[in-house]
């Protein structure tokens, strides 16, 4: 497929899915993610992202009916996902609930390309809701960002946003932009507002952040996906109507980690000045229980 006209020279046309799910009805998932993955690909759409646990659903109420939705990653039921892929220049996030070869399931974010699977990441972060009740936290240690056509993309889901180390990981290892599913409640405004404009600011990346905006099982889901750039910009914001929303996003600007206001007398490092020796509290697990319990 060539280049479509409206697409820049050293630009990637990126697309946010804003859509809700069917709870438990993998095969009606499925249609809805081939439908928009045709769409897409007429568009000269480069990367796809969809929302959290878009193949099953989030709002589950037991523990059983999460296992029995849950798919491995090799299942020969997603292979339509797979062909229709293959057939076009895209890549592709999608969130779906894995049913691990350890025989735990995990809240996962599957990447996708025309030549197959590019990896996979599963939830580090799991708040008390939904089927983040009954998941098993990701710790497998598998890489978190992957090559694209276009540049270097990093995973996260949903919760991860509020941890600023999620997202200073993947600017390390590379990212240029952050995929990531999201099922943001309704009650989620500030977040929305305020955090993807920092943690992009923050790390000088983009952010491409996909949630749902319909209601299931009587919670009311947010919308407001987005595309964000490397200054805090807000390219886009889906708000509450559903559809599929893309722009155009030159990558390569995220890998400037150096602001340069007046040569030699005014720049800001924001990698290179980093301090991690002076960063160990960060990473101590046992500090919440040093007499910290507000910590917890």
């Amino acid at each position: 497929m060539s280049r479509p006209a409206h697409s820049d020279p050293g630009t990637t046309r990126v697309a946010v899915v804003q859509r809700g799910s069917a709870l438990g009805d993998l095969a009606a998932n499925l249609a809805v993610a081939v439908r928009e993955i045709g769409h897409a690909a007429a568009q000269g759409i480069e990367l796809l992202v969809f929302p959290e646990c878009f193949l099953h659903g989030y709002l589950f109420e037991t523990a059983e009916d999460v296992h029995r939705v849950a798919v491995a990653l090799d299942d020969p039921v997603l292979d339509p996902l797979h062909s229709a892929i293959s057939r076009t220049r895209l890549s592709v996030v999608i969130g779906l609930l894995e049913h691990g070869a350890d025989g735990r399931v995990y809240n996962t974010a599957l990447a996708l390309g025309p030549a197959g699977r590019l990896g996979h990441y599963r939830k580090q972060h799991l708040p008390f809701m939904g089927a983040d009740r009954f998941v098993a936290p990701g710790d497998d240690g598998a890489p978190r960002v992957f090559d694209i056509p276009a540049g270097r993309i990093g995973l996260m889901i949903c919760f991860d946003l509020r941890f600023p180390e999620s997202a200073r990981e993947l600017a390390l290892t590379g990212a240029d932009l952050i995929a990531m599913p999201a099922a943001w409640p309704d009650t989620a405004t500030t977040l929305a507002d305020l955090v993807p404009r920092v943690r992009a600011w923050e790390n000088h990346v983009f952010l491409a952040i996909a949630d749902r905006p319909d209601e299931e099982a009587g919670m009311r889901f947010l919308g407001r996906s987005q595309l964000v750039g490397p200054e805090a910009e807000v390219v886009l914001d889906a708000g509450a109507t559903p559809g599929t929303f893309a722009a155009d996003l030159d990558l390569t600007r995220a890998r400037t980690k150096t602001m340069t206001f007046i040569p030699g007398e005014y720049e800001v490092r924001i990698f290179g000045a980093r301090r991690p020796g002076s960063y160990g509290a960060l990473t101590d697990p046992d500090l919440p229980a040093q007499g910290r319990e507000h910590l917890a």
